[in-house]
């Protein structure tokens, strides 16, 4: 970061076309590699230590964080991005060399992979290969991948890239907000390259997952392992800032043992990091040199300066069989995790074992990055009571940047053919933005500042409703448009446009979906909320669960003038099985694949209360739409719920669907299946494709409005008033 007293200097300087960010560009620090491999036996065996001068260093930095502790996050990232050198970057270079999928990740990628020599042709081509092979881990959403296919479009035009990627799986619905990323743009045009593991969560957690990968990459990559191994995992640290590298410690523990398990000989390993201040921090790094003929620890020039992120970029790599037993012997000690002889954790490795002089070199390397991070801080704090004069002085800092950052590395855009997708960057936009219109409506909240979520979790639970209804209704505005959009009681369509076929039909077993964290089907917010909710308030019996079954028949019958239409309503059975999703959809199913039995050709039926927030579920819904010649989704109510209508059952229409559906009721008892449930049997891309799938995410907006209102009302009546 530019000091505040050299940045009117550095504005005039900017001036000059020979003007270079060298400091932006050359925050780095190499250690020392070639260590002697210390005794795996030792590892795990020693409770956990700390380093005098490490721990000040980290005191020193949260003291400067906690400056920031009042300050409301989207203001402030606002102002630190109008004095970011680099805060103009992305757009200049969306502008000038149009990427495919462009993001901020992308461009620290990319300079990453200028500044590294991550390719070596020689050996590629010492193989007769003639492709780069790369692993991503904790990847969504694909920035990385997409910034390496462009460089290498650019500088090696004879490689081309095959990948495999995986991250948390945004489409398994036990995973939420705030661990997934829910833009998966790249990921639907590119699904056959993700892994999400053996239970289909994407979780690098989850048992068995390193083996795993490593059958799925040798069987992709012909036998042999990845070239590069990139890692670009996190954890959300805002409720305890000062301790993120702890947070995230076993996370990038994992990443480092998948990577080492699954990269070949000479490969090289690009791994995030934040602070090295505590003990298994210095362990991973010290193994990484040890393992690796290369270690630089680079801050792109895109990276915000006034965060702890970094980046381990390892080359050279000493190959598996040196690696392998420091992998087993961390995976044994994580699946025990047992206490230590003080009571506490385990080191990775004795103090003993980490030389006195690679601590001293990793403690530099820790004060270089901790300094600018402060440095930045500071200067953006001082920078408030004059910040408007400052933001004019930083334009032409940030447009000399821009130019030449491109310049620098090299950017300009690539044929249409190496692009990542069949899709081209115009229309890539256009294919999505009414799905994702429809989707994510809002986001859910991340401005308030530590010092106001330390508040809330202070809060007893009648507060808490009382400060979640406030939040829920500044959704108000946005789901009186939401009802505006369903100006009937029933919005019907027509099977004929349902592009729906019995040979994408592919079963997937995973985790039983327990709760729905996360929803393809409903806005980002939306789902949170409803998450929040239920997790932490008892239900309250509403929508249709307020009136009787006779009633909500003759009530759904009247909608659409169907008095003798059979009614499904599933109502008492959601009520049953609220807790568990998966008993709930297995359930359901039962119930309506019954109703469907029953039913003769020209019948109408009518599905009261199914929830259809997961791709089961909707899946479940398209394949009934298939089997009648018109079908609508019921507009909400408060009193009634909500209904699915089905109108002219046709026997010759239903095909195999009616087959599908109770094939699905025999996969959905995770008892009956090893433990795991059907996850999906429909590719989530052809369910968000259909024409109805923007009135399925506003239907599922106002069930969850109607749902989690009276369960805040009740639950904040004892709050005392404001």
């Amino acid at each position: 970061m530019i000091f505040l007293e050299e940045l009117e200097q550095t504005a005039a300087a900017a001036t000059d076309e020979y003007f270079v960010h060298d400091k932006e560009f050359c925050k780095m620090f190499v250690l020392k590699s070639g260590w002697p491999l210390p005794d795996a036996n030792a590892m795990y065996t020693e409770p956990e230590w700390k380093l005098n001068e490490f721990q000040e260093l980290k005191a020193a930095l949260n003291r400067t964080k906690q400056k920031l502790n009042d300050f409301d996050l989207d203001a402030w990232h606002v102002h630190t991005g109008k004095l970011n050198p680099a805060g103009q970057v992305v757009n200049h270079v969306r502008r000038h060399v149009r990427p495919d999928f462009l993001t901020q990740a992308w461009c620290k990628f990319y300079e990453i992979a200028w500044s590294s020599d991550l390719v070596s042709l020689d050996e590629i081509h010492g193989e007769g290969g003639t492709s780069f092979t790369s692993v991503h881990l904790c990847e969504a959403p694909g920035a990385f991948i997409a910034a390496l296919n462009h460089f290498l479009a650019i500088n090696y035009e004879q490689l081309r890239l095959d990948w495999l990627a995986m991250t948390l799986n945004p489409h398994h619905e036990s995973n939420g907000h705030p661990d997934i990323v829910t833009d998966d743009r790249l990921m639907l045009h590119t699904l056959p390259n993700w892994e999400f593991g053996p239970d289909y969560t994407g979780d690098i957690f989850q048992p068995g997952y390193a083996e795993h990968l490593y059958r799925t990459v040798l069987d992709r990559f012909g036998g042999k392992g990845a070239w590069l191994v990139t890692a670009d995992g996190s954890i959300d640290c805002s409720d305890d800032p000062g301790e993120q590298e702890t947070v995230v410690s076993r996370l990038h523990d994992h990443e480092t043992m998948v990577a080492l398990n699954v990269l070949r000989d000479g490969g090289s390993l690009v791994l995030k990091a934040f602070t090295v201040f505590e003990c298994n921090t210095i362990c991973r790094m010290f193994l990484l040199c040890c393992l690796f003929r290369s270690v630089v620890l680079r801050k792109p020039a895109t990276s915000k300066p006034g965060n702890s992120e970094v980046y381990v970029v390892c080359k050279g790599y000493r190959g598996r069989s040196e690696a392998m037993p420091y992998v087993r012997a961390y995976y044994a000690y994580d699946r025990h995790r047992r206490p230590s002889l003080g009571g506490g954790a385990c080191s990775m490795f004795p103090l003993s074992l980490v030389p006195v002089e690679f601590r001293q070199r990793l403690f530099e390397c820790a004060e270089y990055f901790a300094r600018l991070q402060m440095r930045t801080i500071d200067d953006n704090v001082v920078a408030l009571p004059v910040r408007e004069t400052l933001y004019c002085k930083m334009k032409p800092v940030q447009a000399s940047l821009c130019r030449e950052f491109v310049v620098r590395l090299g950017l300009r855009p690539i044929r249409y053919k190496r692009e990542l997708t069949s899709v081209s960057p115009n229309n890539f936009g256009h294919k999505t933005n009414w799905r994702d219109r429809a989707r994510i409506g809002r986001k859910p909240p991340r401005g308030l500042s530590y010092s106001e979520k330390t508040r809330i979790r202070n809060m007893d639970a009648a507060q808490e409703a009382a400060a979640l209804y406030r939040e829920v209704g500044q959704c108000h505005e946005w789901s009186a448009s939401q009802q505006r959009q369903m100006d009937d009681d029933v919005v019907w369509h027509r099977r004929v446009h349902l592009a729906y076929r019995l040979p994408d039909v592919a079963f997937r077993l995973g985790k039983p979906v327990t709760a729905v964290k996360g929803s393809k089907f409903c806005c980002e917010a939306m789902i949170y909320y409803r998450q929040r909710v239920l997790s932490r308030f008892p239900r309250v019996r509403g929508g249709g669960g307020a009136v009787d079954a006779g009633c909500r028949q003759s009530h759904y019958r009247a909608k659409i003038d169907r008095p003798r239409a059979a009614v499904c309503d599933l109502t008492e059975v959601i009520d049953e099985h609220a807790s568990d999703n998966t008993a709930l959809q297995h359930r359901c199913l039962v119930a309506i694949v019954d109703a469907l039995r029953s039913l003769s050709d020209g019948d109408d039926l009518v599905i009261v209360g199914y929830p259809l927030y997961t791709q089961l579920s909707v899946a479940n819904v398209y394949a009934v739409a298939k089997m009648f010649d018109t079908y609508g989704l019921v507009k909400p109510d408060r009193v009634y719920g909500h209904a699915l209508v089905f109108l002219k059952f046709s026997s010759a229409h239903h095909g195999g669907w009616l087959a599908v559906l109770a094939k699905a009721v025999g996969c959905l008892v995770p008892g009956d299946n090893g433990g795991m449930a059907l996850v999906s049997w429909m590719p989530v891309k052809v369910l968000l494709e259909q024409k109805v799938y923007a009135d399925i995410v506003t239907v599922n907006n106002l069930c969850i409005l109607h749902e989690v209102e009276p369960i805040l009302l009740s639950a904040s009546s004892a709050a005392p008033s404001s």
